[in-house]
């Protein structure tokens, strides 16, 4: 009977509730953090993938009996990616930063 007592008053291995709860918030943190960074990824990728499409040349040549039939396709633009900036062609809905420099000054109420 005392064997079973031992065991029962035994704590060693025992977890605490503030320790499974940091666990889990440690998990949730590098789970956003790796969301996020897929995210970014994903956007980025179908930036690249859109100026690619873009930037796809339909010039042709042919020449059929002497005669030469052109179709030279000059409507696309050049796309680039800036370092640093969202990728070409895609708008991330940020607001234009507030130029006003002197606040309430606007004339409103």
């Amino acid at each position: 009977m005392t064997t079973w007592r031992r065991l029962w008053r035994d704590e060693r291995g025992e977890l605490t509730a503030l320790g499974v709860l940091l666990i889990y918030t440690v998990l949730a943190l590098g789970a956003i953090v790796g969301l996020v960074a897929l995210r970014n990824q994903i956007v980025q990728e179908l930036g690249d993938l859109a100026v690619a499409l873009r930037n796809l040349d339909q010039s042709f040549s042919v020449v059929i009996g002497g005669t030469t039939y052109e179709y030279d396709d000059d409507e696309t633009g050049s796309l680039l990616d800036e370092p640093n900036e969202p990728p070409a062609g895609i708008d991330l809905g940020v607001p234009p930063a507030d130029t006003n420099d002197n606040p309430g000054e606007d004339g409103g109420p």
